[in-house]
């Protein structure tokens, strides 16, 4: 058995998956996940587990060089704004509106459904390289967030 980290194997083996560049993402329960994607459905009822604790867990398994998130969690989700601006100090940090996200998840290479009920809970994670000289800058410590 894993000592630590991800148990829940479809995810596990997802997140193992990733090379430099891939993307995913994490997105609250009502968001319209793509027929064609492969579905990690984390979601157990509504807000369980909510989207920071599965950032927590997937931050602890891969390292991360950019996200993408929907202009208008500013606005109308602004804990999860702050949040999300807290945990990715040093990657690069795009937003852009709801509809362009919903459109780049056709291309994911698969998506995680939380039980987040916030509105715009939604984040696309791009890989980073696991070479030591690239990843130190992009490394998050879940216990720091």
């Amino acid at each position: 058995m894993k000592k630590r980290g991800v148990i829940n194997q479809q995810l596990s083996n997802a997140l193992a998956g990733l090379g430099h560049g891939d993307y995913f993402l994490l997105c609250d329960a009502g968001f319209p996940i793509p027929k064609d994607v492969e579905r990690v459905d984390m979601a157990l009822t509504f807000g369980i587990p909510s989207m920071n604790q599965c950032l927590k867990a997937i931050l602890d398994e891969i390292i991360v060089q950019k996200i993408t998130i929907a202009e208008e969690m500013k606005g109308l989700n602004d804990e999860e704004y702050q949040f999300v601006k807290k945990a990715f100090k040093n990657q690069d940090f795009q937003e852009i509106p709801q509809t362009e996200l919903v459109k780049l998840a056709q291309n994911a290479k698969f998506i995680v459904r939380s039980g987040e009920l916030r509105c715009y809970s939604n984040i696309l994670l791009e890989a980073a390289s696991g070479v030591d000289t690239f990843k130190k800058i992009f490394i998050i410590d879940p216990e720091q967030i």
